[in-house]
């Protein structure tokens, strides 16, 4: 008896070191930060909850407070989240309604004439965009149906009686684009065969404007007359940028165009006549950002930026002139997106700057009164530790002068560790808008960092925008080398502890960076990056425009150039430089093999790569895990002194 009582007590005992044991096994996994089912890791170590838990913060129930559009009929807002899902916002610092979730729009736009619908998105098939309708109550209803598996609705409007909606439809395969029509219950297509990029940008009247982009900077304007089935050129230098009805009569937005001077201009067509006036925008000094007319036409959303920060005014044309009749009504630094009319006299828009995440507010012309629609904040610990953005600018190899923004942190006690950021495009602008990568990274790292908008971006002409093209690939990577340079002469920066990030084609270059300066980085962050410029011109969806901007896969001496400079091509000089590096299996933009050809051969080599594989994510990885392995990886490969 008493041996069988010692048993169960040994039995009982085994049990609870078992459970302790257990239980101390969940402790030691519940401190791990949890990987996503659909990741796919290579060289991640194990990042601890507690390491990083202080970098997720919510500033807003809208997160990104992007304004996707209005509904003028029902007043109120259209806005979406970081994960792209819709809300609808019924009056000001009301709490927002879900109503489109998992849809993930590219173009989101409510008809002039009712709270309906139209959007489009690539679920069903990643990068071929179908068009779908909602009508606030019923269910969504797919309204573009196609033959070729490479369809995809680029673009689309409104008429604007509401009635139908016009698209256009490309098809990667045969590099063709058609015009279409949808009565919101069927579709058809006009007899117009378009060849290359084609994107709808209004309609009036039976006649559609429509913009070929040949190029980043060569843009044309073409008029569609339905009623004849007429194709006709509107802008024929290349520089038409923006165009839109007023009155049935087409404004075309010209930049250095001969028509206008060298300068920039609006240029009126009358459809009828083809008469053309030259309507003069002498008060413009800066890039313009947006132009859009009121619903009545009778008035100018002006948007201009200076060196990235914007002024919003409103203008009449009056005397073939641009008169300004409100000036500009916001103060401070601050970057604006997606600007709309609410009413004839009320306009709408996305405000933000560094240490401020994105709020929308709207602003009265007559009582000149500014209402705040979403609100947001930042903890109060991180509050006042960035100071604001400050213009940069330094010198390239040619003596061109290439610009940028550095987001610091309110305290540098010797010298901060800089981050170089470089954005994909790569015609891109990039801005001091909030960050909340920026504000965390600057805080807890005591970073630098600093956004560049190397050649090839957009902003500052189309002769800079050109000036990476074809065989000057390598003066953009050049750029940052300067770029490099002008780190060592700033006395509160740390040339010995500078990382490179860069995102698509930003990763292109700043994986190019780390072959041509290993001895002056600590290490490279390169994010779905471009990795062979001959492997993706090879691709059977690329165009003309991408041909245009990075050269002709059949110039072969051109190609071997470029082998020469892409970092495929050259692992094999990669000097142990740390690498993070992601990939998502749904990216149709860059082909999968050379991204994993080059980690193979990196790691082969026995570089230090980082790699994360996202088997949902597309062109494109984020969310908390990236993050917070980025934050890991850079605080890892720092220089402590």
């Amino acid at each position: 008896m008493n041996g069988k009582i010692n048993n169960l007590r040994r039995l009982q005992m085994v049990a609870v070191i078992c459970l302790c044991s257990h239980f101390t096994m969940l402790a030691q996994q519940s401190e791990d930060l949890p990987v996503p089912p659909s990741f796919k890791l290579e060289g991640v170590p194990r990042i601890k909850n507690d390491d990083v838990k202080h970098l997720f913060f919510e500033p807003s129930a809208i997160k990104n407070n992007l304004i996707w559009d209005v509904d003028r009929a029902a007043r109120r807002l259209f806005v979406t989240d970081e994960k792209n899902a819709i809300y609808s916002v019924e009056s000001p610092l009301a709490k927002p309604k879900l109503v489109i979730d998992g849809r993930v729009p590219s173009t989101f736009r409510v008809s002039p004439t009712s709270s309906v619908v139209a959007f489009n998105n690539d679920k069903e098939d990643t990068d071929n965009y179908a068009l779908f309708l909602w009508d606030g109550k019923s269910e969504i209803r797919k309204l573009s149906s196609f033959n070729g598996k490479d369809d995809s609705v680029d673009s689309f409007i409104w008429n604007r009686d509401g009635k139908s909606i016009y698209y256009t439809l490309n098809d990667y395969e045969t590099k063709l684009t058609k015009l279409c029509q949808s009565d919101l219950s069927a579709s058809k297509c006009f007899s117009l065969e378009l060849k290359g990029l084609w994107n709808v940008i209004d309609i009036d009247r039976g006649n559609i404007l429509l913009k070929y982009w040949k190029s980043s900077s060569n843009q044309h304007i073409f008029i569609y007359s339905i009623s004849t089935g007429r194709l006709t050129p509107l802008s024929e230098s290349g520089n038409a940028t923006k165009a839109f009805f007023v009155a049935g009569t087409a404004l075309l937005l010209a930049e250095d165009s001969p028509e206008c001077g060298g300068n920039r201009c609006l240029i009126s067509i009358d459809p009828r006549t083809s008469k053309k006036e030259i309507i003069g925008l002498q008060n413009v000094r800066g890039h313009l950002g947006d132009i859009k007319p009121s619903p009545d036409g009778k008035s100018l959303l002006v948007q201009e930026a200076i060196n990235g920060i914007d002024s919003l005014w409103i203008g009449k044309i009056k005397d073939r002139k641009v008169i300004p009749t409100v000036a500009n009504f916001l103060s401070g630094s601050n970057v604006v997106w997606n600007t709309r009319w609410l009413s004839e006299t009320e306009i709408v828009f996305t405000i933000e700057n560094i240490s401020q995440p994105a709020m929308i507010q709207s602003f009265d012309l007559g009582s000149k009164k500014t209402t705040t629609w979403t609100n947001s904040h930042l903890p109060e610990v991180l509050t006042g530790t960035v100071k604001p953005p400050e213009t940069i600018r330094w010198r390239s190899f040619d003596n061109k002068e290439i610009s940028g923004y550095i987001v610091k942190p309110s305290k540098i006690e010797k010298k901060s560790p800089v981050l170089v950021f470089i954005h994909g495009g790569p015609q891109v602008l990039d801005r001091p808008t909030f960050s909340s990568l920026d504000v965390r990274f600057v805080t807890y790292l005591g970073l630098s960092v600093i956004h560049t908008n190397i050649r090839g971006s957009r902003g500052f002409g189309n002769e800079f925008m050109d000036a990476d093209n074809g065989a000057r690939r390598e003066d953009a990577v050049r750029d940052i080398s300067s770029l490099l340079d002008w780190i060592e002469k700033q006395p509160d920066l740390d040339a010995d502890n500078v990382i490179i990030r860069g995102e698509s084609y930003g990763g292109f270059v700043a994986l190019a960076t780390g072959l041509k300066e290993f001895s002056r980085i600590r290490a490279v962050i390169a994010e779905y990056p471009l990795v062979s410029i001959r492997n993706y011109l090879q691709q059977s969806w690329i165009d003309e425009f991408a041909r245009n901007e990075y050269g002709d896969p059949k110039d072969e001496i051109l190609m071997k150039k470029l082998d020469e400079l892409s970092p495929l091509n050259n692992a094999s000089r990669w000097k142990g430089t740390p690498l993070f590096l992601t990939r998502g299996k749904l990216d149709s933009r860059v082909p999968e093999g050379d991204v994993l050809g080059l980690k193979s051969q990196l790691r082969d080599a026995g570089a230090n790569v980082w790699f994360i594989y996202a088997n949902e994510a597309g062109h494109g990885v984020g969310g908390r895990f990236v993050t917070a392995a980025m934050y890991e990886f850079i605080k890892t490969h720092l220089r402590r002194k």
